[in-house]
């Protein structure tokens, strides 16, 4: 890397410190209702804390899908549209926010039990900032330079996630209502949604990725389908493996009811780990 290529990678730091501060302060106000953020974090608030940390990360994760793109032959043209998909990225992360509140934890007002220390609540929402990050990622990343292409990857990737997590909480785990055990605070419960929450987000932009950029909408759609579909089948039955495998001492309705966090954080971390895996092979 020459001098020249340093100053350019110089700028395009600044850009993306210049949007962090963005993010920081949109997400400050969005909260400025139920907590002063800043105050918060400074008195140690994990639980608002581990939501702060899921929107920095998920945001440098969607940032680095504007900047693998494919430069064009000027510089202030790339800085410009750098700057544009950053403010998209933004608002996909703010809009992550508003699913996890309404619809991933339907009747649990997240801002107050994030005021409150509820670190189950805190889990749930890093998690859904990082995957929002991670199909923000593929969304810009895989997209020929159109927004609105992007946003139509987006949001088929979001309601996919959604759908998702509906499913696994109203039928996988119809014997426990996991956002009731969330809303109380039960760690244990929101580290393992959250684990779900991302490994199924690596499927989904491996679902994007893999799309035939070109192609008729319909094809498209079927194929995002159909690479979705594959990989969720594919990473249930792994799931269910690692259930039995990686933690021998417990089952999984015991992690959960008994609220173990160390059995929880193993568990979700595996996932997220074959998720990766098998990710890269859909591609």
């Amino acid at each position: 890397m020459n001098i020249e290529q340093y100053g350019i990678t110089m700028l395009y730091a600044l850009i993306y410190i210049a949007l962090l501060v963005v993010l920081k302060y949109t997400l400050n106000a969005k909260s400025s209702g139920h907590y002063v953020a800043d105050d918060e974090l400074a008195k140690g608030n994990m639980a608002v804390g581990l939501r702060r940390c899921g929107a920095i990360l998920g945001f440098a994760i969607a940032m680095t899908g504007v900047y693998s793109g494919t430069p064009s032959e000027s510089l202030s043209q790339d800085l410009i549209q750098t700057v544009i998909y950053g403010f998209v990225a933004i608002a996909f992360m703010v809009s992550s926010l508003v699913i996890t509140d309404r619809i991933v934890l339907p009747g649990v007002n997240n801002l107050e039990k994030l005021k409150s220390g509820n670190l189950a609540v805190g889990f749930v929402e890093f998690s859904m900032l990082i995957s929002t990050g991670i199909i923000a990622y593929s969304s810009i990343y895989g997209d020929g330079g159109s927004i609105l292409s992007s946003l139509s990857y987006f949001v088929a990737g979001q309601v996919s996630l959604v759908l998702l997590v509906l499913f696994y909480e109203k039928f996988v785990v119809r014997n426990f209502n996991i956002v009731d055990a969330v809303s109380k605070g039960r760690t244990a419960s929101g580290i393992y949604l959250g684990g779900k929450l991302i490994a199924y987000s690596l499927i989904l932009k491996s679902a994007i990725a893999g799309n035939v950029t070109g192609s008729s909408f319909p094809d498209m759609a079927i194929e995002f389908v159909s690479l979705a579909l594959m990989g969720m089948v594919v990473l249930y039955v792994f799931e269910k493996v690692i259930d039995f495998l990686i933690v021998t001492s417990t089952s999984v309705r015991e992690i959960l009811v008994e609220d173990k966090v160390v059995p929880a954080a193993q568990l979700a971390s595996a996932k997220i780990g074959i998720a990766l895996v098998l990710s890269i092979g859909i591609l």
